[in-house]
């Protein structure tokens, strides 16, 4: 698909950290091939956001994992977002996401 070309639609959704210390896996759905999705630490957030490829590796305690403040953002390429774990060093908080769908 070109660059240049409309996308029929995009998928968003957002993910919570209700205790923080306990991960949790992000919405399922199928991504097509090749598109990358965004996934933001809500702006809101007072605290940081954690992100592994399994529940241990998306500890906060932890040094596995990729960790975001308030509004960053990382871009990945997966065929799933429940490929990703988040946690939080605060209850309640959590990111979104968003990728175009073709």
């Amino acid at each position: 698909m070109s660059r240049f070309t409309n996308v029929a639609k995009i998928f968003t959704a957002q993910k919570l950290v209700t205790t923080a210390g306990t991960p949790v896996q992000l919405t399922t759905f199928e991504i097509p091939e090749g598109t990358e999705i965004v996934v933001k630490a809500k702006s809101t957030n007072t605290g940081l956001i954690s992100i592994g490829y399994s529940s241990a590796t998306a500890l906060a305690s932890g040094t596995d994992c990729f960790k975001l403040s308030a509004s960053q953002g990382v871009g990945v390429q997966i065929n799933d977002p429940a490929q990703i774990w988040i946690d939080s060093t605060v209850n309640g908080e959590g990111v979104e996401i968003i990728c175009e769908l073709s």
